[in-house]
């Protein structure tokens, strides 16, 4: 227990006292006067059409992209996992996405993107909104799925072959053998892989910022980072504070939830 009190005391000067300091300036009407307002500014903030659609926009980006990219690692995780010696220099490939600089990539998705015939496609399309931030779900899926399909297809090696081997003797092949066995048995493997892909939709900001290089995209791009962001610029601190803390307890509440299904659904097998 004593080795681990310098890292709960980093924990506590870095992240808890901070994070104290934010509720408090959640609550005060003037950061110079620091008068006590109490909730004042989360009615502000929620009622606030702009934050509205911050939030609307930032959950329908990480439910839409969590389920597609959650999706396509498992379908080519298992793919990959066919492949045997071949897979691990695929493994390689897998993983440089992440690694190429962030503005170099941006700089090839504008020219893919933001070019004359892409932007004509946008504004014939009915309503144009999903077209307009197509790129930047296409980007996050392309970025991503690597290491999610790293983490999977360790989860799949490292299952027990003689449980697998049961399974076919009492008839599970194909897909019913994924579905029965190995899919409920990677499930904390699947449960870490979709927090980390929520994590990382949340933190899709700077490739968002980048591509559309304004403050104020379109409205269909517009995210709660974007509110805080415009917010900080402007010196709202009331504000800023009382959006973090709401999207924060927004977030603690969409991993408790993923906690509650690992703890339900983990090891087991129909």
């Amino acid at each position: 227990m004593l080795l681990g009190l310098p890292a709960l005391a980093g924990f506590a000067i870095l992240y808890l006292y901070p994070f104290a300091r934010t509720i408090w300036y959640s609550m005060i009407g003037n950061t110079f006067q620091k008068n006590f307002v109490f909730l004042d500014n989360y009615i502000r903030v929620i009622s606030n059409r702009y934050f509205q659609l911050a939030l609307k926009n930032t959950l329908i980006f990480s439910v839409v992209s969590v389920i597609c990219i959650v999706t396509l690692s498992l379908l080519l995780s298992f793919g990959l996992m066919r492949l045997n010696a071949r897979y691990a220099f695929i493994k390689n490939l897998l993983i440089v996405p992440m690694i190429l600089p962030t503005a170099s990539v941006i700089y090839v998705w504008q020219l893919v993107f933001q070019n004359d015939g892409y932007m004509e496609l946008v504004k014939h399309m009915t309503g144009g909104s999903f077209w307009t931030v197509l790129p930047i779900y296409l980007l996050y899926i392309w970025k991503n799925t690597g290491i999610n399909i790293i983490i999977l297809s360790a989860a799949i090696v490292g299952l027990s072959l003689d449980i697998r081997e049961a399974a076919a003797l009492d008839g599970a092949h194909g897909f019913r053998l994924y579905r029965s066995v190995t899919l409920p048995m990677v499930t904390p493997s699947l449960m870490f892989v979709i927090v980390l892909s929520l994590v990382n939709a949340l933190k899709n900001f700077r490739e968002s910022y980048l591509f559309f290089q304004t403050s104020y995209p379109p409205d269909a791009a517009y995210t709660v980072q974007y509110y805080m962001n415009n917010h900080f610029q402007k010196l709202d601190y009331p504000s800023l504070t009382a959006s973090s803390v709401i999207f924060t307890c927004i977030i603690i509440l969409i991993l408790l939830g993923f906690y509650r299904l690992e703890n339900k659904y983990s090891g087991k097998i129909y």
